[in-house]
């Protein structure tokens, strides 16, 4: 039962059970969560309307500003890894005749062939180069632990550390 071991054909005494009750395998003794001492609740006394609202407005504003710091380095990693593809973009398109025949330095030097090789070098190299940077991105928010930034709104109703984050997170991805 849920990590419990039950012997069913031993009838034991009630304090024997309850002794036993925390007991899982071999040497292993789960000890029973400690009692907190704050007054109210095991979270904590609560807080008043005003202050839970406030605590509230300080937690959105937190956890908007760490969504905000997590888009500009999204931003910021696609822009770098995306760059040499964008750039054979724009010369193929800026110096093709059939688009923008642009009078540009680099433009005397690529016939309308030319051109069309570097757009279509251009759209061939996006796609591996759009997952390398999600790849980055996302190794880039576990090693700086951005999303275990983002707080809960429901710890403004109870006093206590407002930003609370865990030290060992463990999670697959």
């Amino acid at each position: 039962m849920c990590g419990l071991d039950a012997d069913l054909d031993d009838a034991g005494s009630g304090e024997e059970e309850k002794e036993e009750e925390f007991w899982i395998g071999e040497g292993v003794k789960m000890l029973p969560p400690p009692v907190a001492h704050s007054g109210g609740s095991a979270w904590g006394s609560r807080r008043g309307r005003f202050g839970c609202l406030a605590c509230g407005a300080a937690l959105l504003l937190w956890d908007l500003c760490v969504v905000l710091v997590s888009a500009l380095l999204l931003a910021l990693v696609f822009f770098v890894v995306l760059l040499p593809a964008m750039l054979l973009l724009y010369a193929g398109f800026l110096c093709h005749s059939r688009v923008l025949d642009a009078p540009s330095v680099i433009c005397r030097y690529l016939d309308d062939n030319s051109c069309s090789a570097l757009i279509i070098l251009g759209f061939v190299m996006m796609s591996p180069l759009v997952v390398v940077a999600a790849a980055v991105f996302c190794g880039l928010l576990r090693r700086f632990r951005l999303l275990l930034l983002i707080q809960p709104i429901s710890r403004a109703r109870y006093r206590g550390r407002l930003l609370d984050w865990a030290g060992s997170v463990h999670a697959w991805v």
